[in-house]
């Protein structure tokens, strides 16, 4: 795992957020944890065009550098076309697994002892990934049903014919899709936190993200 420092390089146009971000305006990453400098902040709409590179960014990238495009991204930018802030992501400490973690990680792995040592080292492609609706504990106005799914292949997202997936349940799950899709380092949560929850807490969509064989 790594530290990330996500700062503001230039703002080509005139950023909405009040106050303004400016260049210099910086957060960190740590394990999975926001953080800003005392009296900073962090504009939600530009993070949301982040947070499905952060998540990879966190982690060893095990792909060649020629085959996988997350080695070569260092720069995004905010959703509004007319302030078009621009952001550098940097990796700036690296962070030793918790021993804790670590620990729980070695037990979970001897549940999948049947792999074969093939399927567990195939890290020179992406995986291929399947989100399915898990439970509906609520009611849901997109009327999500269980066995409801799409799946996602490299940087391509399928979903079946004549099929539908919710927008805001597919935000959810979507910054956890390109680590998933990457080996994960012992110890990290994500090996084991294989659901998420949709944002709506009348609806109560959980979704199980696995791998699509």
């Amino acid at each position: 795992m790594y530290e990330l420092k996500v700062t503001a390089t230039k703002v080509l146009g005139r950023c909405t957020a009040e106050p303004s971000v400016k260049p210099g305006d910086y957060f960190t990453v740590r394990n999975g944890d926001i953080s800003v400098p005392d009296g900073g902040f962090i504009c939600i709409w530009a993070l949301q065009n982040m947070l499905s590179v952060i998540t990879p960014k966190e982690r060893d990238i095990a792909e060649d550098k020629d085959s996988d495009w997350m080695w070569r991204v260092h720069h995004l930018q905010c959703p509004d076309p007319e302030g078009r802030v621009i952001y550098k992501i940097e990796r700036t400490e690296k962070i030793e697994a918790n021993a804790e973690k670590a620990e729980a990680m070695e037990k979970a792995l001897d549940r999948d002892a049947q792999q074969t040592a093939s399927e567990k080292n195939a890290s020179d492609e992406l995986k291929s990934l399947r989100v399915v609706v898990d439970e509906v504990k609520g009611k849901c106005t997109s009327e999500m049903k269980l066995g409801d799914s799409f799946t996602l292949h490299s940087g391509r997202l399928y979903i079946p014919p004549d099929g539908h997936f919710c927008l805001y349940a597919l935000q959810a799950a979507l910054p956890q899709l390109p680590a998933r899709q990457r080996p994960l380092q012992d110890g990290d949560w994500m090996a084991e936190d294989l659901r998420v929850i949709c944002p709506d807490p009348a609806g109560n969509v959980i979704m199980r993200i696995e791998d699509d064989d």
